[in-house]
């Protein structure tokens, strides 16, 4: 399911038969997923926060090969999915890894009615992202991420994606 990265990830040039896979993944994954969380997040959750996450019903999904290098975390409510958390491993960014996740993502949940998400105002690549998937922004929710590295606090970008609006075969 996995698109192929153009070019070098570290020093392994990708081939069709070693792509990474995105599958849902339960509690047996979640020390890769807690240690890509580690990396990803300057407010990272614990190990606990993800078992307590999972336990409550959300779903994981993973893209890997011989280890993960992302992770998608969503939860339903009632008709709405709301996602939780993406990461992408520092060293496989900017190869598609997220837009997997979201394009499998959408696939899985074509039934709901919508989807809701919240960004950091400054990360461009991952609005750029949802844009083009189709997210608009529905509200803002000032300094929601906490202040770090001698930044001020942060504004959280809330968007949001009516599934009707979304064609599966587009986003192939």
């Amino acid at each position: 399911m996995c698109v192929s990265p153009r070019g070098v990830v570290g020093r392994r040039r990708w081939r069709w038969s070693t792509l990474p896979k995105v599958r849902l993944a339960g509690p047996e994954s979640l020390l890769e997923v807690h240690a890509i969380n580690r990396i990803c997040f300057d407010e990272h959750w614990s190990l606990k926060a993800l078992q307590d996450t999972l336990s409550a019903g959300a779903e994981l999904r993973l893209c890997s090969g011989d280890k993960a290098f992302a992770y998608l975390l969503t939860q339903d409510v009632l008709d709405e999915t709301h996602i939780l958390q993406i990461a992408v491993r520092p060293e496989f960014r900017g190869h598609g890894m997220a837009s997997v996740l979201m394009r499998s993502l959408l696939e899985a949940k074509c039934e709901q009615r919508r989807m809701l998400l919240e960004v950091r105002a400054s990360n461009v690549p991952a609005r750029r992202l949802y844009e083009k998937l189709g997210f608009a922004q529905i509200g803002l929710r000032p300094r929601y991420y906490a202040a770090r590295s001698g930044r001020a606090a942060e504004d959280a970008v809330v968007l949001a994606l009516e599934m009707e609006a979304v064609d599966l075969h587009a986003l192939s």
